[in-house]
């Protein structure tokens, strides 16, 4: 009989060495092991990123949408002459900004909010820390009232006189000379012993110097007087003759504040607002108040941008989140700076969006909106 041929005997491990399926003759199982491997790796980053991302902060500013507030009596008050109610508001807009660098789980959800800014810290505050910046704010808004009253009063046709005020620091150049030693807010009384009284007679004593050698700033910080050295730095110049010339610089840039005789009592309460972006709604309100009618025909209008002494208006930065803040508080026209206008056009939907350069292109706007006009040369009973 033919023998019977057996049936070869089935192996109860891996193969041993390599096969095609299994290249470096690790076995079928051990191979299928790596995906848990890489499972179990995943998921316990995910696990460390959890735990740590509320620890972890980044060095980003978080802006985002603010309020729209009516600038009624409880918050502008005029004594010293008639003023007048009136329908519609004028509304103010503001921002909400991070004052301290976002954990990770804040900067993410930022990050994913359309209606939200998310900025390098260097690019909103520059150097500076959040309570230098915070406190320049502060000021900014004491002097933006105090021109909001002047440029209101002088459209009216009052007299306003004025002095100079103190010389400010209002900002400071990365990696500078002054960075670290100098800050934002601080007032500079004198530099190397020389009085300081205008902006101009900052630059002199620093010029005198050669770089390397070191300059002492007076200054006036928190209500305290300090002596603050600054070893200069070297600025390289072409002259007219083409040749390079070094000359000090101390890295800071200065702005002169104004005091102002204003002659009626006006009195604004923005509790625990800052900043100079609400000078041009200040100035219309007062103006308002101070007229017959209604600058805003009625309506609700919503104003941003900073007022200078000419009556000029500058920008102010976050004009995207104030677009929505209007639009959420139902301002059928906003009034914004030319630099800004398509920012606030952006986010604006519906709402008319007006770019205005001066005080009068803004009255102008509200004219056309149907608001009470103003006489182009008015004069108030002194």
């Amino acid at each position: 009989m033919p023998e019977e041929l057996a049936a070869p005997p089935v192996p109860d491990g891996p193969p041993a060495g390599p096969t095609r399926d299994d290249p470096f003759g690790w076995g079928v199982r051990r191979r299928l092991r790596w995906p848990a491997y890489v499972g179990m790796a995943l998921a316990i980053l995910v696990l460390v990123a959890l735990f740590t991302a509320p620890f972890i902060h980044v060095p980003y500013v978080i802006i985002g949408p603010g309020d729209a507030t009516p600038l009624d009596r409880s918050v502008v008050q005029v004594h010293g002459a008639r003023t007048y109610g009136h329908d519609g508001d004028l509304l103010y807009l503001t921002v909400t900004v991070s004052n301290r660098d976002p954990n990770l789980y804040r900067w993410l959800f930022a990050k994913l909010d359309p209606d939200t800014d998310v900025s390098k810290k260097q690019t909103v505050n520059g150097c500076a820390g959040y309570g230098e910046t915070n406190r320049l704010a502060v000021d900014q808004m004491d002097q933006s009232q105090e021109t909001a009253k002047a440029v209101a009063l002088r459209r009216l046709g009052y007299t306003v006189e004025s002095d100079p005020g103190p010389v400010q620091i209002v900002d400071v150049v990365c990696g500078g000379p002054s960075q670290g030693k100098l800050e934002l807010g601080d007032q500079i009384v004198a530099v190397d012993g020389q009085p300081v009284s205008t902006a101009e007679d900052v630059r002199p004593p620093i010029v005198a110097r050669q770089p390397g050698e070191t300059a002492t700033f007076t200054v006036l910080r928190g209500g305290e007087r300090l002596d603050v050295p600054v070893k200069l730095g070297a600025h390289v110049d072409k002259t007219a003759d083409g040749q390079r010339e070094r000359s000090a610089f101390a890295g800071i840039f200065t702005q002169q504040e104004v005091h102002y005789r204003i002659p009626l009592t006006v009195a604004i309460d923005t509790q625990r607002v800052s900043g100079p972006s609400a000078g041009l709604a200040f100035t219309l309100a007062i103006i308002d108040q101070l007229t017959p009618g209604s600058l805003t025909g009625g309506e609700k209008v919503a104003v941003t941008g900073a007022i200078n002494d000419d009556g000029t208006v500058g920008p102010v930065g976050g004009v995207k989140q104030k677009a929505i803040t209007a639009r959420r508080a139902g301002a059928k026209l906003m009034l914004v700076p030319s630099y800004e206008y398509k920012d606030a056009r952006s986010k604006a939907g519906s709402m008319k969006v007006v770019a205005v350069d001066t005080i009068d292109d803004a009255l102008r706007a509200l004219e056309r909106a149907g608001g009470t006009p103003i006489a182009s040369t008015a004069t108030a009973a002194q």
